[in-house]
């Protein structure tokens, strides 16, 4: 047994991927990474049970080439005994359909693949190298601690037992135990993102340090590790906060930023949405202020600075209708409090100009509430009320001919109220269309 065979069986036993028995889906393609898996899995087959089905997906990106090389994997199945399965699709129009990147798009389709044959594991040959090339790809683009964790070695019934192992060394084992494999004439082409990192960034950060991505793997390990305790106090804190679907804004503030701000995301996961960084900031800042962040489309998170959740906000028009009626002040006064129940808004209806409507509110409505001797905009007089920003589309605005008389149940303007001098009362009863 090689060294780099006793190396892979290591990292399978220290994160026990396969149990005796299992039905392993392995993603082949035929380059080195994926070939050596394929041989791997095979010589350990009888002696753990296994059944194994070689899925490889011809995306249509490479034309001949790529045809040439699913063939190739087929051949090899059938000259070893393998199970063998094939999907062609045409990655780059249908990705274009979708309108999705071409990458998305194709990694998407080939875990739809494999775990169409509901296997126990489904194992794919990513490596030590495409690990460093995606904590690099993603530190060039912005990333959190979670985004250093790199690529996990254990992902439900997904396997990765090459995680431990570079291209190099792989390449080497292919080459001394005769493993057959093809070459990718696109890994060439430095245009792709990924490509330049393997081929330009990573050799010039070899010549500082020739062990450069055995040591990388160990910044890798290390942000795994810490982020894993963050989660761990996250869960701890969205558990003490959490209450009604929403968070406690007060506890949440006893707690270090890192952890609120993975609290967040626990509670934007618990409404199935995950969330950018900037999405993840917009939230982030609500803790101090009251109001509503938009996440996408009508979902927005909303405070009211005691609690923060995510909610549907309803943008559509709201139609209202309603029933006038019009008393004598005195008959008003003597049943007050019963006609207080019984409508949702009254005010003096000699002080009306023209005509009554009833509906949602809208950009520029003011009021003057009553006896308080100054202008409020109605989103300033909502957010003294502590109303939800979700709430307030199907509050009644009450308004006249010159403009809003009252926010019904909550407030009546100062022009319209009821005096000394008043003679009649204006009752109005609103429901909802």
């Amino acid at each position: 047994m090689s060294e780099i065979t006793k190396k892979i069986k290591k990292t399978v036993q220290k994160h026990n991927m396969l149990q005796k028995g299992d039905f392993v889906v392995v993603g082949v393609s035929g380059g080195a990474d994926s070939m050596l898996l394929l041989k791997f899995l095979k010589d350990i087959q009888k002696k753990l049970d296994l059944r194994i089905l070689a899925a490889n997906v011809e995306h249509g990106i490479r034309g001949e080439e790529s045809l040439s090389d699913s063939l190739f994997v087929e051949n090899y199945c059938k000259q070893n005994g393998i199970e063998f399965q094939c999907l062609r699709i045409d990655a780059p129009s249908l990705a274009k359909e979708a309108g999705k990147g071409i990458e998305e798009y194709s990694r998407e389709k080939r875990y739809e693949f494999f775990e169409s044959f509901s296997p126990d594991k489904i194992a794919t040959a990513h490596n030590l190298s495409d690990n460093v090339e995606t904590v690099l790809f993603r530190l060039s683009r912005g990333t959190s601690l979670s985004g250093c964790c790199g690529i996990p070695k254990v992902r439900g019934k997904i396997i990765r037992p090459l995680i431990e192992l570079t291209s190099v060394e792989i390449r080497q084992e292919c080459k001394s135990a005769s493993i057959p494999y093809v070459i990718d004439s696109t890994n060439s082409d430095n245009s792709y993102s990924r490509n330049y990192i393997r081929n330009v960034v990573i050799p010039d950060f070899s010549k500082l340090n020739p062990s450069f991505e055995k040591t990388f793997q160990r910044f890798i390990s290390s942000a795994a590790e810490d982020s894993d305790f963050l989660e761990s106090q996250a869960e701890i804190c969205f558990d003490a906060c959490f209450s009604e679907n929403a968070l406690d804004i007060k506890k949440l503030k006893e707690y270090h930023i890192s952890v609120v701000k993975r609290a967040i995301i626990l509670l934007a996961e618990k409404n199935s949405i995950s969330l950018d960084e900037l999405h993840l900031n917009g939230i982030f800042d609500l803790l101090s202020k009251r109001g509503k962040f938009q996440i996408k489309n009508n979902i927005y998170a909303i405070s009211d600075l005691k609690t923060l959740r995510i909610s549907e906000i309803d943008n559509s028009y709201v139609k209202f209708s309603f029933i006038e009626e019009v008393i004598d002040v005195k008959d008003f006064l003597n049943k007050c409090e019963l006609l207080k129940k019984e409508f949702n808004f009254y005010c003096d209806c000699d002080k009306i100009s023209g005509s009554i409507s009833v509906r949602q509110r809208i950009e520029g409505d003011f009021i003057v509430p009553e006896k308080r001797n100054c202008t409020k905009s109605l989103k300033k007089l909502f957010n003294e009320l502590k109303i939800p920003s979700d709430k307030r589309n199907k509050i009644p605005i009450i308004a006249d001919d010159i403009g809003v008389i009252g926010v019904s149940s909550y407030c009546t303007d100062e022009r319209v109220r009821i005096d000394e001098k008043t003679k009649r009362v204006l009752l109005i009863r609103i429901t909802e269309d």
